[in-house]
């Protein structure tokens, strides 16, 4: 979910950062007048609630990551441990 989540986040922030260029280069201060403040502040909400959504699946996808690297390091240490354990249990 973490991976979707943070896929989409900035999928949508991409999409209206660059709907907000195109929107500036064709018609720069006119399309900025013609807006509604209704309609600006509904964009700037999205963006902030895609910047956190950045974020927050973001931090969730580290922590999933660390949590896998720590039980593949576990792993591989019992793994040392059971070969260490074999190897003198062979020589004696």
């Amino acid at each position: 979910m973490a991976i979707h989540g943070l896929n989409i986040s900035m999928a949508v922030f991409t999409a209206l950062s660059a709907y907000g260029l195109l929107l500036y280069f064709e018609g720069g201060a006119d399309a900025a007048k013609a807006t509604s403040l209704l309609t600006m502040l509904s964009y700037l909400a999205a963006i902030a609630a895609c910047i956190a959504g950045i974020g927050f699946f973001g931090v969730q996808l580290d922590r999933r990551k660390s949590e896998e690297r720590r039980e593949e390091e576990s792993r591989k240490a019992e793994e040392e441990a059971r070969k260490g354990r074999r190897k003198t249990v062979k020589g004696a």
